[in-house]
């Protein structure tokens, strides 16, 4: 008995804390708040995406950090002012983040597992969001304004991912505001738009629709 008890206190010490806390179970996806302390382990449990709350400044800027499992080495992701949807792909290999920093406002940022600190146009963290605003303007027009942008994530297999992309618009500052809601499918590895969806097909394959007001 006293050689197993030592045999056990030998392992833990040899795997530190770190392991304890990424071999929970753990969703593939969660709610995340400026002020309150999470974390979010990966589906292969060697990664977990922390929340460090930050109270004493005029601003929320909590850091969210993403940390190996292994050697407890950690790297920043981005700065939560307000809430975000966090969700894990299948293979831990990507994170997709809807932040919400404003009302009426979110953004999209996709991360790669492990990350990189050579990011190019194509890797950077918002590269999605912009890829989605751009089929956005050329659907909608350009003489209208973006009032209200709330993205979702719908499903994500593999490297498809379907997005709901809701939202209003008007045309000059006085104008009425008009909703719209497309279903875009993205292939999440080149962020190339496969097919872009009416609100009406979103809904009769998926049975989503969008959210098109704070």
């Amino acid at each position: 008995m006293k050689y197993l008890t030592f045999v056990g206190l030998s392992l833990l010490l040899l795997t530190g804390t770190s392991w304890a806390q990424c071999s929970d179970t753990s969703k593939p996806n969660g709610r995340l708040q400026w002020s309150e302390p999470s974390t979010i382990v990966s589906p292969d449990h060697a990664w977990v995406v922390e929340v460090h709350p930050v109270f004493d400044a005029d601003d929320n800027h909590s850091p969210v950090t993403i940390r190996n499992c292994g050697d407890s080495t950690s790297s920043p992701l981005f700065t939560l002012q307000r809430d975000a949807e966090l969700y894990w792909s299948s293979d831990s290999k990507h994170v997709l983040v809807v932040n919400q920093p404003l009302s009426g406002t979110n953004e999209l940022l996709l991360f790669s597992v492990p990350p990189s600190s050579a990011e190019t146009d194509q890797s950077a963290p918002d590269a999605l969001n912009k890829t989605v605003n751009e089929v956005l303007v050329e659907r909608l027009g350009k003489s209208k304004n973006i009032q209200f942008y709330l993205p979702n994530l719908v499903s994500w297999n593999g490297a498809s991912m379907l997005l709901a992309v809701g939202g209003e618009t008007n045309i000059g500052k006085d104008g009425p505001l008009d909703t719209y809601c497309y279903g875009m499918r993205i292939n999440s590895s080149s962020l190339h738009v496969e097919t872009v969806l009416s609100e009406e097909e979103l809904k009769a394959t998926t049975g989503h629709t969008c959210e098109v007001s704070p």
